[in-house]
């Protein structure tokens, strides 16, 4: 974005009310980019408002298009966003002196010693971790160069290293033994456990994590930690103390302090550990409450966003999770943007406990819309879901509807619909003989030797003869999917008197069928908008990059985030519009 700074610069002087006293705005992402030339050293720009820009707002969204001196169109940029700083950067001087390193001096003038501002501890720590220009346009060449890969990662660390080092790591697990590294260098200052609950739980840690020398305000996420290790963590956590907690409850209390807080609680142990504060404060690393206080905790409604719900003053934006009703795979997302607003997960029943799965997406609804109202009582709403979770937010803005209430956005992340047409045995001999051009003669050899092993399978099962599923480890995974296949059926799609906005990767028509009849790898149906243009009033369809699940994982996400923020930007703006006509 900083290339055309000078060219987009002027943007905000287009914002209705705007004035350089009410704070620095900052651009954070481009929608689309056309280049057409190259640029030569005079170029004219011409930026407009994409939609209603407003200084109480925090973003705003534009189109620019930049032209020669002749008028020839160089480059064509659709939602060009910037975002609008809640606090100016703090450049004023520290009283205690920090000592910078030679090159970092260079970098800001070649000061031997001097006194650094907040924004520059953090600009040192960037500068220290990142890489050099020269690296960056030759990573940037390289990748260019690549072609036909569906992603490209790039790293300054030294990635072959690291695959030895896990290399090692994995040979000595199997050897039975297990390999910790040394505590990685955190923005949290270690501090050693203060009882036998927070030792238990450090000992957890470093097991499941790998690494050694932890301390108890060291943040879960931040260590690496993923929804797989959450589930061990957690299961174990049950074995030792009788509580049981949703994986969810993470955001809540990401470090070690604040889970041993929690089972503290749990076991009716309300007296603070030694050495501990008195409250925890706001800090997302912190417990969340005062020590001696119950929780009144959601059974569905999670916090994700950095201020669990407090922060912001834009309305929430509830995110159905997929099929496993799982939240966390969502956490890169509501990072991004709960920043200024609450981002809620919604997680499954069953999830943990013993509470079954609910059986139909209708039931799922009025539940959730039920803890919905109670912390935004009326609409306008902003409901989403991702995948499967899609047809819950599908059915809840249905029924919030039908009480009154009105929907600002309907989001779906790569949703599907609950039923598709069934193949009939000429698609399927299309299908293999597509797989047998696309992989030769060999295929057929395989497909043979797949399918006796699949029935040699099904024999075992019916006979009893298998492994069971560690179902400890597993979180109810197997009844919650169980439920969801059950409820697909049983669904009958109604047209929905509205909008929706559909974010999906790119279509992978793996096998063509006929005119317009693509399936993917996995062989679903591919259509453009997923198939549910044909039950909305309108639909409007953005292509994020990634796959099915990495477009919501780092970094393809900051795509979707960027987006996403422009989508409850514009909602919140008509309903505002909505509210001065009325």
């Amino acid at each position: 974005p900083g290339l055309l700074d000078y060219a987009t610069g002027y943007a905000m002087d287009l914002i209705e009310g705007y004035s350089p006293s009410l704070g620095l705005w900052i651009p954070v992402s481009y929608g689309r980019m056309a280049v057409f030339g190259p640029l030569p050293a005079r170029i004219y720009s011409w930026v407009r408002n994409r939609g209603e820009n407003r200084a109480s707002s925090d973003f705003a969204v534009f189109d620019v298009t930049l032209c020669d001196a002749e008028g020839r169109v160089l480059m064509e940029i659709e939602e060009y966003t910037i975002k609008r700083l809640q606090t100016a950067p703090d450049f004023t001087l520290q009283s205690a002196p920090v000592r910078a390193d030679v090159e970092f001096e260079a970098a800001l003038g070649g000061r031997d010693e001097r006194e650094l501002s907040p924004a520059e501890r953090q600009l040192r720590r960037n500068y220290e971790r990142g890489i050099r220009a020269h690296e960056g346009a030759d990573a940037l060449m390289r990748v260019l160069a690549l072609e036909g890969l569906p992603q490209v990662a790039v790293s300054s660390l030294d990635l072959a290293g690291l695959v030895r080092q896990a290399e090692r790591a994995t040979a000595q697990v199997a050897k039975g033994s297990t390999t910790k590294f040394g505590r990685p260098d955190l923005d949290s200052e270690y501090k050693e456990p203060s009882d036998d609950v927070e030792r238990t739980l450090v000992g957890i840690w470093e097991e499941l994590l790998g690494v050694a020398g932890l301390g108890v305000r060291d943040n879960f996420f931040d260590l690496g930690g993923h929804s797989l290790i959450a589930v061990r963590l957690f299961t174990m956590i049950k074995k030792a103390y009788k509580a049981d907690f949703p994986i969810s409850v993470l955001f809540e209390a990401p470090t070690i302090e604040g889970c041993a807080e929690l089972i503290r609680e749990a076991m009716g142990d309300t007296a603070p550990a030694q050495d501990a504060p008195a409250s925890a404060g706001t800090n997302p690393g912190d417990a969340g409450s005062t020590r001696g206080e119950r929780r009144t905790r959601h059974k569905y409604l999670v916090a994700m966003d950095p201020n669990r719900g407090q922060g912001g003053t834009a309305p929430p934006f509830f995110l159905v999770a997929g099929m496993f009703g799982n939240v966390l795979n969502l956490r890169h997302l509501a990072t991004l943007v709960g920043a200024d607003r609450p981002f809620y997960g919604l997680q499954a029943r069953g999830l943990y406990g013993d509470e079954p799965p609910h059986e139909t997406f209708e039931e799922m609804a009025a539940a959730y819309i039920e803890e919905i109202r109670s912390v935004q009582p009326h609409g306008p709403y902003s409901i989403g879901g991702f995948s499967g979770g899609g047809l819950t937010a599908f059915e809840i803005a249905h029924q919030l509807r039908a009480a009154g209430e009105s929907i600002g956005l309907l989001l779906l992340l790569d949703s599907r619909l609950p039923q598709t047409p069934r193949l009939s045995k000429l698609d399927r001999a299309k299908i293999q003989w597509q797989r047998v051009q696309q992989r030769g003669p060999g295929y057929l050899l395989d497909w043979a030797r797949n399918r006796a092993k699949w029935q040699m399978e099904q024999i075992q099962l019916r006979m009893g003869n298998h492994e069971p599923a560690r179902a400890e480890d597993q979180f109810h995974n197997e009844a919650i999917e169980r439920a969801f296949r059950a409820a697909l059926p049983r669904y009958q799609m109604r047209h929905y008197p509205g909008p929706m906005v559909l974010f999906r990767p790119k279509l992978d028509r793996a096998y063509v069928l006929g005119p317009g009849r693509y399936l993917d790898s996995a062989k679903e149906w591919v259509w453009e908008d997923n198939g549910f243009g044909a039950h909305v009033d309108s639909i409007e369809v953005h292509e994020m990059p990634g796959d099915h699940d990495s477009m919501v994982l780092e970094p393809n996400v900051r795509v979707m985030a960027a987006r996403l923020r422009a989508c409850l930007t514009e909602a919140q703006a008509r309903a505002a519009a909505r509210d001065r006509e009325s």
